[in-house]
C-alpha cells in the first residue's frame, strides 16, 4: 500500500477530474434508484420502505469552489483536509494499492464544495474505483429506497449505516455527528472493507484536526 505523494497546486485538469468523478457517482446513484435490485416490500433494519416505482431518476454534481477555509464550511480546513486523506488510506485493507493519477492525487481530499476523494485501488487481483464523500448534515437518514438500500444498521452509539451489495457495485452511508459519509466501491472491495473506511472517526465532520498535520497535497 502506497499512499500518494504530495505535488504542487492542481492545475484545471485535476479540478475537471475530481469534478468528473463526483457526476459518475451522481450517476451511479440515479441509476441504482432507476434500475433497483429488488422488489422486496420489506428492508432489514427499515422502519420505512419507498417501493421502486415511487422513485425518480436524480443526477447532481458538485462544483470545487477553489479554495481551503471556506466560511461556509467552518468544519474544513486545510490540515482536515490532510488529516482525512491520510486516514483513508491508512485504512485501506491491509494489501491495498492505491494506483498513481496523472491529473490528481488520488484519494485525497480536496476543497469544498463536497469533500470528496477519489480513485483507483487494486487488492487481491481485482482493481476498481473507490470514492469517498463527506459533508455537513443534521438531516435524519430518512426512509430506505428499495434497490438503494439493501440492510439498515444502527450501531450502539446510534450511527446508522445504509449499506448496498451490489454484484459490481457498493455503496455505504453514514449518518453520524453532524456528518453523512458516503462510499462507492467497485468489486474491488466489500461491503464490510467500505463500512470499515466509512467509519473513520477522521471522516466526521466532528472529529478537529490533529495539530501539526502537513499542507494537504496541492494547496
Amino acid at each position: 500500500m502506497k499512499a500518494a505523494a504530495a505535488h504542487p497546486r492542481r492545475s484545471a485538469w485535476s479540478t475537471a477530474a475530481v469534478i468528473v468523478s463526483i457526476v459518475a457517482v451522481g450517476t451511479v446513484v440515479a441509476g441504482l434508484l432507476n434500475d433497483p435490485q429488488s422488489d422486496a416490500v420489506a428492508i432489514p433494519g427499515c422502519d420505512e420502505v419507498v417501493q421502486p416505482d415511487e422513485t425518480h431518476r436524480v443526477n447532481f454534481a458538485y462544483a470545487q469552489s477553489g479554495s481551503y477555509d471556506d466560511p461556509d464550511h467552518s468544519w474544513f480546513s486545510d490540515a482536515k483536509a490532510a488529516a482525512m486523506s491520510r486516514a483513508l488510506v491508512e485504512a485501506l485493507p491491509a494489501g491495498t494499492t492505491v494506483e498513481d493519477d496523472p491529473f490528481s492525487t488520488p484519494l485525497h481530499f480536496g476543497q469544498i464544495a463536497n469533500a470528496t476523494a477519489s480513485g483507483t485501488v487494486s487488492l487481491g487481483g481485482e482493481r476498481g474505483d473507490l470514492t469517498v464523500s463527506v459533508r455537513q448534515s443534521d438531516e435524519p437518514p430518512g426512509p430506505c429506497f428499495a434497490g438503494f438500500v439493501d440492510e439498515r444498521r444502527t450501531l450502539d452509539d446510534g450511527t446508522v449505516v445504509d449499506t448496498l451489495a451490489g454484484e459490481t457495485r457498493r455503496r455505504v452511508v453514514l449518518y453520524t455527528d453532524g456528518s453523512r459519509i458516503d462510499a462507492y466501491a467497485d468489486q474491488v472491495l466489500t461491503v464490510e472493507q467500505l463500512v470499515d473506511i466509512a467509519t473513520i472517526r477522521a471522516l466526521r465532520v466532528s472529529d478537529p484536526a490533529p495539530p501539526a498535520v502537513p499542507s494537504a497535497p496541492g494547496n
